[in-house]
């Protein structure tokens, strides 16, 4: 597991006594880190900011939630469905499936992409169905 450090020697530096925090913190957290200790950051976070568990695992999700927006922005099969996926699909639970270290944002991606690509063949297949059998 990436570990994420911070410096309790104080100096007269200021840049060397002060601690990341923000969206910084959190990717610093997830540098090299592997899908199987992405649980665990919740215990670094709730650190970083002074929060309880719960607040630090929703912070964990928001930043996750933000990260998988972006892949589906930047995703040619997605970015111009992106607003429909985010009224129809349960993004918030992928990004949970996440932060428990089940899957990985990628896999998130590709799970979305699946889900339009069935949903576009059944639309095919529907309009040959004969309701008049």
């Amino acid at each position: 597991m990436s570990s994420f450090k911070v410096d309790d020697k104080r100096s007269d530096n200021n840049d060397n006594n002060t601690m990341k925090k923000g969206k910084n913190a959190i990717d610093m957290l997830h540098k090299n880190i592997s899908k199987e200790n992405e649980k665990y950051i919740n215990l670094k976070i709730s650190d970083i900011y002074g929060v309880d568990f719960d607040e630090a695992n929703e912070i964990h999700m928001n930043y996750h939630i933000l990260r998988i927006k972006n892949l589906i922005k930047k995703s040619d099969m997605l970015y111009k469905m992106s607003s429909i996926l985010e009224n129809y699909f349960d993004i918030s639970n992928l990004s949970l499936k996440v932060v428990n270290g089940e899957i990985t944002e990628n896999s998130c991606l590709d799970i979305l992409i699946n889900a339009v690509k069935n949903h576009s063949q059944y639309r095919k297949e529907d309009r040959y169905i004969n309701f008049y059998n």
